[in-house]
């Protein structure tokens, strides 16, 4: 089973200030819902308001085979984020929340060897869900699952690093993977390039990163196997959960063989996965991947 811990939203999508086409989101309900459309067992583990929206966004994870025992509603509106296309497909985001003040306290998974826990975003190191993200991560590492972290830090939140990079530094240690974009690094650690973005990481206490630079590819760092990888060039429609299905990706392959390992044939099947749901996202108008039966992505 894969564990994912995030937020989940509505997204509403602007293009040339007008708006096109609106679905679930959330980095780690796009990653859930890829890995539900590609056949790995997955459960959601959030909140969401008791409205009309929050109703949508649980039907819509039910459909997409996402088991959602793990949600918590509480009284008002689910939050919803305004997300706006520049002429490239990149996206700026302007956010609505009604979240209560206090986290609810979630039920921990009963993790075993063979399980993936995934956790990011802001998310993961706002103050409330500190306590549910430490006990989350602690079980799954007793457990033996694997830990995947991926920080997908925005320009915004560049005003709260001092206070939540110990927060970063500390998911960083207790993870098993780190996938994480330049952007990412370039703003949480000053990192110019994929060296010192690996560096910071292996500081904070893990020894595997995957450093993605969008159109310019992604390199693999961990102590027995490094490789650069290039990217094939498509049309992009939107960059929105483009990330996450990498991420999911990546999952579905570490989900396949029960852990990481240090091999070519491994890592060559998983950053190829990723590739695979990252590009079919780019060049659609959603979240997420499409089934198999009208996609190309599994073949």
């Amino acid at each position: 089973m894969v564990y994912a811990i995030g937020e989940c939203l509505l997204d509403i999508v602007f293009r040339d200030e007008n708006p096109v086409w609106s679905c679930p989101g959330g980095s780690l309900l796009n990653s859930a819902v890829s890995l539900g459309r590609s056949g790995v067992p997955v459960a959601m583990i959030s909140e969401t308001g008791e409205d009309k929206t929050g109703r949508l966004i649980l039907n819509f994870l039910r459909r997409n085979k996402v088991d959602i025992s793990g949600f918590t509603m509480f009284p008002g509106n689910s939050t919803l984020a305004l997300a706006f296309l520049d002429a490239g497909g990149d996206a700026s985001y302007q956010f609505y929340h009604s979240l209560p003040e206090k986290a609810p306290e979630i039920s921990v998974p009963d993790f075993r060897e063979n399980d993936v826990f995934m956790m990011g975003s802001f998310y993961s190191v706002k103050l409330r869900n500190r306590p549910n993200i430490l006990r989350m991560t602690e079980a799954a590492r007793r457990g033996k699952a694997v830990v995947f972290y991926d920080p997908n830090f925005r320009q915004p939140h560049l005003k709260e690093l001092p206070e939540i990079l110990p927060f970063i530094r500390e998911n960083i240690r207790l993870s098993d993977l780190v996938r994480g974009s330049d952007e990412d690094f370039r703003l949480i650690a000053g990192a110019g390039d994929g060296e010192q973005a690996y560096a910071f990481v292996r500081d904070c206490g893990c020894e595997r990163l995957i450093y993605t630079k969008n159109s310019d590819g992604l390199t693999l760092y961990t102590p027995r196997y490094s490789t650069t990888v290039k990217v094939p060039a498509i049309k992009v429609v939107s960059t929105i959960g483009a990330g996450d299905s990498f991420n999911a990706g990546l999952v579905s392959v570490i989900h396949k063989f029960g852990k990481i390992e240090e091999s070519k044939v491994f890592w060559d099947e998983a950053i190829r996965k990723a590739i695979i749901f990252a590009s079919e996202v780019c060049g659609s108008r959603y979240n997420f991947i499409g089934w198999p039966a009208s996609s190309q992505t599994l073949k």
